[in-house]
Order: C-alpha cells, then sequence, then structure tokens
C-alpha cells in the first residue's frame, strides 16, 4: 500500500511541477529548458511569438538577436556554442528563432555563434549585480537553397565523382 502510495505521490507532483513549467513560459511552440545548469529558451518566429518571447527578456541575464546584416530580418538556425571560462562546451544549442535568452551562473564564457558560413565570436562576463547582456548579432543571409552543410569543390578543381 506504502508503494502504491508514494507512486501516486509521484506521480501528481510530476505533473505539479510540468504544469508550474508551463505556466512560466507562455504556451506556443517555445519551452524553457536546461542544460548545465543553464536555463534557455529560444524562438519568436512570427509576430506573436516574438512579442512573448520578447516580453520575457526580464528573466533572463543573457540575451541575443540574429538579424540579417543586409536588412535587419530575423535569423533563425543559428548555432550557438558556449564555452566556461575552462574551454569546456556548456551549452550547444540551434536557435528556433531570432532570439535565444539564456540565464548563466556567474563566469566568464566564449560564445562561439554561427550562421551558414559566417562565425563570429563574442566575450560574455555575467557578474551577479551586472546588467544584462544583450548581444545584436547580424549575419549576412544565404542565398536561397544554398545549404551551408554540404562542401563545396575548391576553385580550379573539379568535384568528386560518385561510384
Amino acid at each position: 500500500m506504502r508503494a502504491f502510495m508514494a507512486i501516486c505521490f509521484l506521480i501528481l507532483s510530476t505533473a505539479a511541477m510540468a504544469a508550474a513549467n508551463d505556466a512560466a513560459v507562455p504556451s506556443g511552440t517555445m519551452k524553457l529548458r536546461q542544460l548545465n545548469g543553464i536555463s534557455y529558451i529560444s524562438g519568436g518566429v512570427g509576430i506573436d511569438e516574438a512579442a512573448t518571447i520578447r516580453g520575457m527578456a526580464r528573466q533572463f541575464n543573457v540575451r541575443m538577436h540574429f538579424v540579417d546584416s543586409n536588412d535587419n530580418s530575423s535569423l533563425s538556425d543559428v548555432t550557438v556554442t558556449l564555452f566556461n571560462a575552462r574551454r569546456e562546451i556548456v551549452l550547444l544549442v540551434l536557435s528556433e528563432g531570432p532570439y535565444l535568452y539564456m540565464n548563466l551562473p556567474r563566469g566568464a564564457y566564449r560564445a562561439v555563434i554561427r550562421y551558414g558560413g559566417s562565425i563570429v565570436s563574442r566575450s560574455i562576463a555575467v557578474t551577479g549585480d551586472s546588467a544584462p547582456v544583450d548581444l545584436l548579432l547580424r549575419f549576412p543571409a544565404m542565398p536561397p537553397g544554398s545549404d551551408s552543410l554540404i562542401a563545396r569543390p575548391v576553385q580550379g578543381q573539379p568535384p568528386a565523382k560518385s561510384r
């Protein structure tokens, strides 16, 4: 009987925690995630979702916004790799929209941000009483139909033939 009650309690408490997490983040495609002590959220595709995530900005101490360098339009599918002071990867995420907001523990970090063939690197310092870090990151847009993950032949060399 005690085992049954313990299982019921566990199920109810898990459901309550899930409901509390859902309440902290408005419904939609955005979900608050956690990895290595870092909570983060990514999204902002569409007017409503962009307004929702911008409204949550005060909850995070590091905020990234990804835009096209030509026309300031929003970019998604940006890869962010975050290193701690010991040069260990503490977060690797593919943005689900033009915004990536994070709560980082105190410390020094290096963010390596990649979109298409462009890579930028930024230092981030988080102290307990510091103002939030806001990074506006501009990248050149990739041509339609291009896939930066596919290797291109070196100039002057013919492409490899498949067998």
